[in-house]
This record gives structure tokens, sequence and C-alpha cells, in this order.
């Protein structure tokens, strides 16, 4: 038996070594680090795949606000837009790659760059007004992120001082003073955000304020001149209206009165009395207006049967005004304590301007006593 011989040591070798893997192909998101707040800017996805073999790309933005808008599926490079924000903020960029050897994900986080813009503040006004009239100050803060704003409000210049209600938010009010006129009030609206971005705007009013209709001095009485189918003026601010009215029905059927307070632009209220023999009907209602200013008359939100009503008896009233609201009083004539108060179902916000009373019958005559008007 012949002996083996041994095999050199280097053929061994050789047989025992296994080929080297494949190297994985790699992915590369290429994108600026940063960028500007509304600058165009170009990113690409880079991969070692071989030559000639079908990619795929999806992209997306990792995040909600601010967005940033990418082209799912447009190749392995694209144009994007930075997105506007009110501060630095990271936007995560991610595409995936896939093919039939290569399944993958790259990502990318840029950092954008985004000074805080300042609010920009604007206001909505009545530019003219009368005095005694109550204007509505609407502001606005033109900032996209409207972040944390706040609002105040001031009277700046000459002019009679001016108390603005809601000074601390967007929407405010103020009444015009009542003043020898015509005069201007200026206000100004500040707007600043958390950022500490401030912003500014100013609203010129001018006033007029007719002599005609000036508040009465506290105590000062009047007597109105109130005809039926006729109104009469009363003045601006605070007053009361007092009188009395006696219904007589000219015929068997009903008769009815409208005492009428016409409140100026859209809004006025009405005490209505219906007689049918003794027996004495009352409601109370608001009335509007039409968009041709004719004034029509819904359904009156309270209605009080009075019972018998003596037809000797006089109905008193009283119509009452705190330059904002109107309240009513009513009863038997002569005896004003034991009347009852009856505020309107909506009290009527009113403009101060001067208004109108007036008494309309139908079916009837209406008696009425001395109308007294009193300055509050």
């Amino acid at each position: 038996m012949k002996p083996v011989r041994a095999l050199p040591l280097l053929f061994l070798a050789a047989c025992n070594e296994s080929p080297a893997p494949a190297a994985q192909p790699t992915i590369e998101l290429l994108a600026p680090e940063e960028v500007q707040e509304g600058a165009t800017f170009e990113v690409e996805c880079r991969t070692s795949a071989a030559d000639g073999e079908r990619l795929e790309y999806l992209w997306s933005h990792l995040g909600v606000q601010p967005r940033l808008a990418v082209v799912p599926n447009a190749g392995a490079k694209q144009t994007l837009v930075a997105p506007e924000w009110f501060a630095d903020v990271d936007l995560v960029l991610e595409v995936q790659v896939s093919s039939a050897k290569l399944n993958g994900t790259a990502r990318r986080t840029i950092r954008l760059r985004a000074p805080d813009n300042p609010p920009l503040a604007e206001i909505a006004a009545a530019s003219t007004c009368e005095c005694g009239e109550m204007i509505s100050l609407t502001g606005q803060a033109q900032n996209e992120r409207m972040q944390e704003v706040t609002a105040s409000w001031r009277q700046v210049g000459d002019g009679p001082r001016l108390a603005i209600d809601g000074a601390e938010r967007l929407q405010a009010l103020f009444l015009a003073p009542e003043h020898d006129g015509p005069y201007g009030i200026d206000v100004e609206l500040t707007v600043r955000d958390a950022g500490g971005g401030e912003g500014k705007a100013r609203h010129h009013v001018d006033v007029t304020c007719d002599p005609a209709s000036v508040p009465l001095p506290t105590g000062q009485e009047l007597e109105l001149v109130a005809r039926t189918g006729a109104a009469s003026e009363v003045p601006r601010g605070k007053w009361m209206i007092s009188g009395t009215l006696e219904l007589e029905p000219t015929g068997s059927g009903p008769c009815e009165t409208l005492l009428r307070f016409d409140a100026g632009k859209s809004t006025g209220a009405a005490l209505k009395l219906v007689r049918s023999g003794d027996e004495l009907q009352m409601s109370t209602t608001t009335l509007a207006a039409s968009p041709e200013g004719v004034w029509f008359e819904p359904e009156f939100k309270r209605v009080m049967p009075l019972g018998p009503w003596p037809a000797q008896v006089p109905f008193g009233f009283e119509f009452e005004s705190d330059g904002r609201e109107v309240q009513l009083r009513f009863g038997p004539a002569g005896a004003r304590e034991q009347w009852p108060q009856l505020p309107f179902e909506v009290f009527l916000l009113l403009d101060r301007r001067p208004r109108a009373f007036a008494v309309d019958v139908l079916g009837g005559e209406a008696k009425l006593g001395r109308l007294t008007l009193l300055g509050k």
C-alpha cells in the first residue's frame, strides 16, 4: 500500500475560502442643511444600485406644521419651496427607494430659518357718527399664524375723552361724547404676538352734533306734542316719557292703539292696547324695519289681559331710557307708585341718536293726556 502524500498547504487554503458577499446598495438623500422660509431648494436621492435597474421613489414630509409640499412620485430629484412659519423649526424629509433587488429608506433633517414677522393691524369702523352714537371698533391682526395675538385700544390726539369698552379685545365699543361739535376722534389699535412682534393702526371718526337734539339736563321737563299719526322727536341720552291715554271706540268693534317708540336705525318698541267694551288687553313687542325703511309689526311677544277697565279711567305709561336700553312702566293713571316695571323681552341696544315717539289708533279715538319728557 502506497503512502498518501501530503497536499500543499496553499491548495488546502484555497479550497476552504468562500466567495466574498456582494456589497449592499446604498441610499443617500442630498439636501441643504438649512433653508430660509420662502426659498426654493433642490433635493436628490442617490443610490449605488446597478445601472439600468428600474428604481421607484416615494417622497414624504414627516410632520404636520409647517407643511413642506413634496411630490410623492417625483423621481430621484425634485425642487421644493420652504414654507412660511413664525419660528425656526426642523423639517424631516424621507424617501423610500425600491426595485427588484433594493428596498430601503433615507431621511434628512433640514433646519428651516423663519424670522418672526410682526402682525399687521387693521381697523374696520364707521368714519362718521353723531354725538351720543355707539361706535363699534373691529380690529384684525393679519398675521398668518395669529399666534397668541393680544390687542389694546387707546385714544390718541385731541378731542373729548373716550371711555372704550373692551379696550383689551379686538372688538371694542365707545360712545361718542356729548360735546360742542363738530369734532374728531382718533383711536389706535396695537396688536402683539407671542414672539414680541407688534403692529399698530389708527382710525379717525368725524363727529357731528345736532344742537336741537342734545340731552335734557337732569330734572328738566318738557311737554311733548304727540298727535295721532304724528311723531315727536325725543333727544339723545337719558330721559323718561310719561303720559296718559284713554281709548274710545267709534263703533261696535274693538278699538286699538299703538304707542310706538322708534329707536333709530332698525329697531323700535311698542305698547299696544286693545279695548272692547270695558275689557282691555295690553301687549308689548319690539319692532323692526324692512330694508326699504318701512316699519312692520311682528307678532307681539307679551300679551297681558287686563280685564275690566272702566272707560273713564285713563291708562298711564312711561318709556324710560338710560341711553342704551328702554324699559316700560304702566298702570292706572294717578297711581304711578303702583305701576309694575315691565322690561321689554329683548332690551333695545340704542345708538343714542334722536328718536321719535308716536301714537297710532285704529277703530276709535285716543285721548292723550299731558305727555312729559323728563331729563334723567
